[in-house]
């Protein structure tokens, strides 16, 4: 989609060119909106092309690789993730806003709640294997590779099947993720690309294991391995990934301390990811991109772009997408936005 916003960062403009996934676009456009209502004034006007797909599209190869003036022709692309090898740029996801197709709340009351169900079960009585609980029918051969990792007592790891269909059937009984905190290792896996369950394993306090990540998001590039996570991987010289996740189960058994630091560090990482660091995230990202920009944006684009506001937003909703809309709805920041460190030349 096409973005435009306008006035002073009080108009907002969309021109959808295909349907996204589920509600994506629609909490995306919600998100832009609640930047403005956060700083009223203070979002810069600006033009941008996202895609709210889930893998990159701007390959560096394409552009001149590494840098110089052969990168100058790449197209600036938003998404929710990139790689070491594209430039699309990445931008918080809509499910910190909420996801109701699968009944995550928005981030603020998810953690929340995912922080209390992690204080219920001490670590000494956590479960010593390591969990994981998806879908492995997204195309990801990782996935389906992790499968025949189920097998307990050779590899201490449990691997369950997330049938969202039985979920929906059954109120999502089963995928509450604030009673998922019961093991002292979980698992993270990639699908089709990234996956948001990133943020919500880290936030269990369980020592994350994260298996040969090629995805990133915003946050995760800041994530440090044997500090807040521990990897995994698949290599097959190395011993292969049931064989790597066995490997860090029996470390942390045998430095459970050192384990379960890690994971209070990953848990500390996410409640420090709070709402006014996204949202500044944000500004900050729009207001660098705008500096670059050799235009000033349309102040009302042409159809069939159209002007989005928060009421047209919610009446577009379904009666479940509106409460998670409602619910995650922003309030004038009180205060300044946090300060950029000076310009390490990167």
């Amino acid at each position: 989609m096409r973005v435009a916003i306008t006035g002073g960062g009080r108009r907002l403009h969309v021109q959808l060119y295909y349907a996204c996934v589920q509600s994506r676009a629609l909490f995306t456009a919600w998100s832009l909106l609640q930047l403005m209502r956060r700083y009223p004034g203070r979002v810069p006007d600006v033009e941008l092309m996202f895609d709210c797909m889930d893998r990159p599209a701007i390959n560096r190869t394409d552009y001149g690789g590494g840098g110089g003036d052969g990168d100058h022709g790449a197209p600036p692309l938003f998404r929710y993730c990139t790689t070491r090898d594209h430039y699309d740029i990445p931008f918080p996801d809509w499910s910190f806003w909420g996801w109701p197709e699968t009944n995550i709340e928005p981030w603020s009351k998810e953690f929340r709640d995912i922080k209390e169900g992690a204080k219920a079960v001490k670590w000494q009585d956590r479960v010593a294997t390591a969990y994981w609980k998806g879908n492995p029918d997204v195309a990801s051969p990782l996935r389906v590779a992790l499968l025949s990792c189920n097998v307990t007592n050779k590899w201490h790891a449990e691997i369950m099947r997330q049938n969202w269909d039985e979920e929906v059937k059954s109120g999502y009984h089963n995928s509450k993720l604030s009673s998922q905190c019961t093991h002292r290792y979980k698992i993270y896996a990639e699908g089709f690309a990234w996956s948001v369950s990133l943020k919500y394993i880290l936030s269990c306090g369980s020592m994350a294991l994260m298996i040969d990540p090629q995805y990133e998001d915003f946050f995760s590039r800041g994530l440090q391995p044997e500090v807040n996570f521990w990897p995994v991987h698949t290599d097959v010289a190395a011993g292969g990934m049931c064989e790597s996740i066995r490997d860090a189960v029996e470390w942390g058994e045998a430095h459970p301390a050192e384990a379960e630091a890690v994971g209070r560090r990953g848990q500390r990482l996410m409640q420090e990811l709070d709402m006014d660091a996204v949202y500044d995230y944000m500004l900050h990202l729009l207001t660098e991109y705008a500096r670059l920009m050799r235009f000033r944006p349309v102040e009302a684009p042409p159809p069939p772009a159209q002007e989005v506001c928060e009421a047209s937003v919610l009446c577009l909703a379904g009666e479940k997408q509106r409460r998670f809309l409602e619910a995650s709805a922003a309030s004038p920041a009180v205060s300044e936005p946090c300060v950029m460190p000076p310009d390490a030349g990167e």
